[in-house]
C-alpha cells in the first residue's frame, strides 16, 4: 500500500475529526448524566401545593430579578407575604415579564391570596463577575441578592422563597397577554427540559459526521492517486 497524504487537507481533517469526536463525547456525557439524575417530570412531581397570603398593604415595589426562560430574557417579580397558617415571612415569585427591560409593579397591584404548586426554599446570593448588581432605586437585580431584596421590602431577616413550578410570563408591551412555562428557577439544580434521548441522538450525529469525514478523506486521496492498495 502506498499513501502520500495531502498536508493541508490532512491537518484540517485531523482538527475537524477531533472536534467532532469531542462534541459527540460531550453529548453522550449529557445523555449519561440525565439518565442517572431525576427527570423534569420527577422534579415537578416533588413540588407541593402552597397557599400564599400576599402583603398587599406594602407600599413598595415588587423586587425584579433578571433571568431566562425558553431562551428569552425575563424579569421575575417577587412580593412579600406568608404561607397560609404560618407567621414566617416569605418572598413569592408571583409572575414574570418577558423582554430585556423590567416593567415596574407595586406590591399592592397583586391579589392578596393565591394557591400554587411550587417549592419553598432558602436562596443564596448569586455572584457574577461580569453582570451588573442592578438598580436598587428601581428594585431591579441582575444577580440574586436576597438580603438586599428583603431590606427593600422592610424585612428584618432574609426569608425563604416560594417558586411556582409553572410560571406566568407576561408580555412586557401588553401585560394582558401571557403564557405559561416551566420555571427553571424552582429547584436547587437547574432544570434542562431536553430529554436524554435527544442528547444520544446528537452524539450519534456528531460521531456519524466524524465517520463521514474519514470516508471523504480516504475517497479524495484515492481519486488523486495518493492512496493505492
Amino acid at each position: 500500500m502506498t499513501f502520500r497524504p495531502m498536508p493541508l487537507l490532512t491537518v484540517l481533517s485531523l482538527i475537524s475529526l477531533v472536534i467532532l469526536i469531542l462534541l459527540g463525547n460531550w453529548q453522550y456525557g449529557r445523555y449519561a448524566q440525565k439518565i442517572e439524575n431525576p427527570t423534569v417530570t420527577e422534579q415537578v412531581q416533588s413540588s407541593e401545593q402552597i397557599n400564599i397570603e400576599i402583603d398587599t398593604s406594602h407600599p413598595g415595589n415588587a423586587q425584579q430579578v433578571y433571568g431566562f426562560a425558553d431562551s428569552e430574557p425575563i424579569w421575575r417579580r417577587y412580593v412579600p407575604g406568608r404561607v397560609a397558617g404560618s407567621e414566617e415571612p416569605v418572598l413569592i415569585m408571583i409572575e414574570a415579564t418577558g423582554g430585556p427591560n423590567a416593567v415596574p409593579a407595586r406590591v399592592a397591584d397583586f391579589p392578596d391570596a393565591l394557591s400554587i404548586d411550587g417549592t419553598l426554599s432558602v436562596k443564596r446570593e448569586s455572584q457574577s463577575a461580569f453582570g451588573s448588581r442592578g438598580r436598587v432605586d428601581k428594585d431591579t437585580w441582575y444577580t440574586f441578592k436576597p438580603d438586599q431584596m428583603a431590606e427593600r421590602l422592610g424585612l428584618d431577616a432574609t426569608p425563604r422563597f416560594v417558586e411556582p413550578v409553572i410560571m406566568t410570563v407576561r408580555n412586557a408591551a401588553d401585560l394582558s397577554q401571557s403564557r405559561q412555562t416551566l420555571n427553571p428557577y424552582a429547584f436547587a439544580a437547574p432544570i434542562d427540559p431536553l430529554p436524554p434521548e435527544r442528547h444520544f441522538g446528537y452524539a450519534l450525529t456528531w460521531w456519524g459526521m466524524a465517520l463521514g469525514l474519514i470516508g471523504v478523506y480516504v475517497a479524495l486521496h484515492r481519486l488523486q492517486g495518493r492512496l493505492k492498495f
